[in-house]
């Protein structure tokens, strides 16, 4: 999946002063890397004995992120734990009590931008950290098929916009920006295929966090759709081999139990 960030543009210097990096390898998970890259934030991390610029932290724990700052440079965030919710400037008093209460989960508000021009923002609230967060929906990468049901152009839409949508199976699922995964679900498990350079690339997560403000127990996403998608994913692996490609979905799927354990999702690509 193309992100906004770039590998090489890790900020490895300030990772390497939080005791995330060092000797050219990360102490945290492929899936939190893949969240700093696509510009999402990574689960609470904990981050012990530290000195960043001659300042002694016995222990921090926070969330981090990176973005881009208005010169185009990678800058990394961190994100601690909050005693009162932040303000946000484009909410109003009840837009952050509803998203605090958990009565609503996002709120769309109109930005202005250079003129008389103005883009659209989506806001959550991350209840961990207390902060609100605000993205744009046209920078989310909607999948085009979940479970291997088609989403519409409309369902899509409602995806980029934080909206929960739902699969003819009764599958909900739901973009989230303060979630690492960038996505939550009522199953524990999904397939998610998203176009990638002209080709399908399979996205398989497990350890999905529930929707928010969903209190019943998660099913564990062996849905029929599940399992027919595990099924086209081993086909385009035999379509791989065919075409004489050493990387192939069928060692994805071979793998999977034991790598999802710490990972949480795998991937595969089929041209």
């Amino acid at each position: 999946m193309k992100y906004p960030i770039n590998e090489n543009e890790m900020p490895l210097n300030e990772l390497e002063k939080l005791g995330l990096y060092k000797d050219g390898g990360f102490s945290i998970s492929p899936e939190n890397i893949d969240a700093l890259l696509a510009g999402r934030r990574t689960d609470m991390l904990s981050m012990a004995g530290l000195n960043i610029d001659g300042l002694a932290i016995r222990q921090l724990d926070a969330k981090l992120s990176i973005s881009r700052n208005e010169l185009g440079d990678v800058q990394l965030n961190i994100h601690p734990i909050y005693r009162e919710p932040q303000w946000h400037p484009l909410l109003s008093d009840d837009d952050e009590k509803a998203l605090i209460a958990g009565e609503q989960h996002v709120v769309s508000k109109e930005q202005d931008i250079d003129g008389n021009k103005k883009k659209t923002v989506i806001i959550e609230y991350d209840d961990l950290t207390r902060e609100f967060v605000a993205y744009e929906p046209d920078e989310v990468q909607a999948p085009i098929r979940v479970n291997g049901e088609e989403l519409s152009e409309k369902q899509q839409e409602a995806f980029r916009n934080g909206e929960v949508v739902e699969l003819t199976d009764g599958t909900k699922i739901q973009h989230s920006a303060t979630d690492n995964k960038g996505i939550r679900s009522d199953r524990k498990r999904l397939i998610l295929s998203v176009l990638l350079d002209g080709g399908i690339s399979y996205l398989i997560f497990r350890g999905i966090n529930n929707l928010k403000g969903r209190f019943e127990p998660q099913d564990e996403g062996y849905t029929e759709g599940y399992n027919r998608a595990l099924a086209d994913m081993m086909m385009a692996d035999k379509k791989q081999k065919d075409k004489g490609n050493e990387k192939t979905v069928q060692d994805l799927v071979l793998n999977l139990r034991d790598k999802q354990e710490s990972r949480g999702y795998g991937r595969g690509v089929a041209r």
